[in-house]
C-alpha cells in the first residue's frame, strides 16, 4: 500500500478531491470554474470533467520539480518532461493567487491519474479524500517560502548539540497549527459552538513562565558527586515567536536575529504571566525602529509601539502536560491580568454559522454601522484596519471548546488577502515572522 504523508503543512497539503460540475465564468470562453472547499479553481475549460478525481494544490503551495516537470507545467518548456509542451508556473514552482476575468482562483487541480503515474504509484491508491505532501517518501509539494531554513552543516549540528539549552520544547510549545476552515469542516457537528473571532495580521507571539534548566557551578556540580541535592531548575519567563524561543537569560544561546520584537515586547509584561502559563497571541503594529510588522495591517497602532492580543492561554505542568483554558476563561484572563484579547465576532451553533457574512468585510467599519443602525453590532469592538491595506480585514479565527486538553482551531482568509499576500510574495519581500522562521 502506497504511504502518503504530510510532512511539511497540512494546510498546503494536496488533497484528492471528486470533481465537481465546473460553472461558466463571464467572459472566459476557455476557462471554467470548480469549486473545491468553498475555494474556486480557474482551470482550462474540457480539461477535467465533473465525477473526476483530481488533486488540489492550494494557492501558495510550492510543487516539487518532479512534480511540475513530469506534468509539464513549467513556463520555461525545456524543464518539462516533454518540452514540446509548455505551463504556467516559474521555476519557483509556486501556485499563486490569480484574478482571472474578475474571479479569483485559489489553486491548481490536476488529474489524479497523471499525478499517480509521475509517482508510479497505483492510481486506486489515490482515494477521495486521503491528503500528502509526500508520497512513498518523495516530496509532492510544500508550502511556499521567500526564504527557506539554511540547512546547518555538520560543525552547526555538533555546537548545538553541545550547547546548553534551558528550555525544554515540550514545556514550552509551539502555538498549534491553525487549520483551513473550508477544508475541515466536515469535522464539525451542526450541535458544536462556533466562537469566531477577527483574525489578525501580525507575527506571532508566545511567553510563559515555565521551569528551566540551571546551568550548575563547578561548586554545585562537586555537591553533586557526593550526593549532596542541588536544584537542577527554577522557574523564569520565556518568550518566543511562532517557531524560535527567544532565551536571553541563557548566556550561552547565541542571538542572530536583527529585531527581537518579541523579547522587548516581552519585558514589558513578564510580571503579569503566572507560573506554568503559556499565553498565545498576535502582536500587531510597528517595532520600535519605525517599522510596520506587517504593511498594510498595523490596527490604528501608534507608530514605534505594538500591541497584543491574546488567542490562547494555556497551563503546563512540569511533566509537559497541556490544558488550555476555555475561550470564556482566556476572556476573564486577559481581563483580570491586564491584557486585551482578540475581539470575538459571533458565537452561536455551527448550524446557525453563515460563513458569507464574513467575508470581504471591513469588521470595524461594520460595527459602527450596526450600531448606527441601532443593533448590537459585533461581540466585541474589533480592531480597524489600515488605509493602506485591501480595505477588508484578512479573515477570521474559528474556535471550537470540547472540554478537551486542547480546543479545535480553524482559519478563514479573504480571496483579498490571498491575492495581497501573492503580491507581496511576488515581491520578494519577507516578513518579519517569515524571516523568523527562515
Amino acid at each position: 500500500m502506497t504511504k502518503f504523508e504530510i510532512i511539511d503543512s497540512a494546510n498546503y497539503a494536496a488533497q484528492v478531491v471528486r470533481v465537481p460540475a465546473p460553472f461558466a465564468l463571464p467572459n472566459a470562453d476557455r476557462l471554467v470554474g470548480v469549486g473545491v472547499f468553498g475555494y474556486t479553481v480557474v482551470t482550462a475549460k474540457g480539461g477535467i470533467s465533473e465525477g473526476d478525481l483530481a488533486v488540489f494544490f492550494p494557492a501558495e503551495a510550492q510543487l516539487s520539480t518532479a512534480l511540475t516537470s513530469g506534468a509539464n507545467l513549467f513556463r520555461h518548456s525545456e524543464l518539462n518532461t516533454d518540452q514540446s509542451k509548455t505551463g504556467y508556473l516559474e521555476d519557483n514552482r509556486r501556485v499563486r493567487a490569480l484574478k482571472l476575468r474578475g474571479t479569483v482562483s485559489n489553486g491548481l487541480l490536476l488529474p489524479a491519474a497523471e499525478v499517480a503515474a509521475i509517482f508510479r504509484v497505483p492510481v486506486a491508491d489515490l482515494t477521495e479524500g486521503v491528503a500528502f505532501d509526500h508520497i512513498g517518501g518523495a516530496e509532492v509539494s510544500r508550502k511556499y517560502r521567500v526564504k527557506e531554513p539554511a540547512p546547518a552543516n555538520a560543525r552547526e549540528k555538533a555546537n548545538l548539540k553541545k550547547a546548553f539549552k534551558r528550555v525544554d520544547d515540550k514545556l514550552f510549545p509551539v502555538h498549534i497549527e491553525t487549520d483551513q476552515y473550508l477544508r475541515n469542516e466536515h469535522l464539525l457537528s451542526d450541535d458544536d459552538v462556533l466562537i469566531v473571532t477577527q483574525k489578525l495580521h501580525g507575527t506571532s507571539f508566545r511567553a510563559g513562565r515555565v521551569p528551566v534548566r540551571r546551568k550548575l557551578t563547578w561548586l554545585e556540580r562537586l555537591a553533586q558527586r557526593v550526593r549532596v541535592r542541588v536544584a537542577e531548575s527554577e522557574v523564569d519567563t520565556v518568550f518566543g515567536s511562532r517557531q524560535v524561543i527567544k532565551d536571553v537569560n541563557n548566556p550561552n544561546q547565541q542571538h542572530f536575529y536583527g529585531t527581537d520584537l518579541w523579547t522587548e515586547h516581552g519585558k514589558q509584561i513578564e510580571d503579569r504571566i503566572p507560573s506554568n502559563v503559556i499565553v498565545y497571541g498576535e502582536l500587531v503594529g510597528w517595532t520600535k525602529d519605525g517599522a510596520a510588522i506587517q504593511k498594510g495591517h498595523t490596527y490604528g497602532v501608534e507608530p514605534g509601539t505594538a500591541e497584543l492580543s491574546l488567542y490562547r492561554v494555556s497551563i503546563i505542568t512540569d511533566a509537559g502536560e497541556l490544558y488550555d483554558l476555555s475561550w470564556d476563561q482566556v476572556r476573564t484572563f486577559a481581563n483580570e491580568h491586564g491584557f486585551k484579547h482578540v475581539p470575538e465576532l459571533w458565537r452561536g451553533f455551527k448550524r446557525d454559522f453563515d460563513i458569507e457574512q464574513f467575508q470581504e468585510v471591513d469588521f470595524a467599519k461594520k460595527h459602527r454601522a450596526l450600531l448606527a443602525l441601532g443593533g448590537p453590532g459585533w461581540a466585541d469592538e474589533p480592531l480597524p484596519i489600515s488605509a493602506d491595506g485591501t480595505g477588508a480585514d484578512e479573515g477570521i479565527a474559528i474556535r471550537v471548546d470540547r472540554g478537551g486538553r486542547v480546543p479545535l482551531l480553524f482559519k478563514y482568509k479573504n480571496d483579498s488577502h490571498y491575492l495581497y499576500e501573492t503580491a507581496q510574495l511576488d515581491s520578494g519581500e519577507v516578513d518579519l515572522e517569515s524571516a523568523e522562521a527562515a
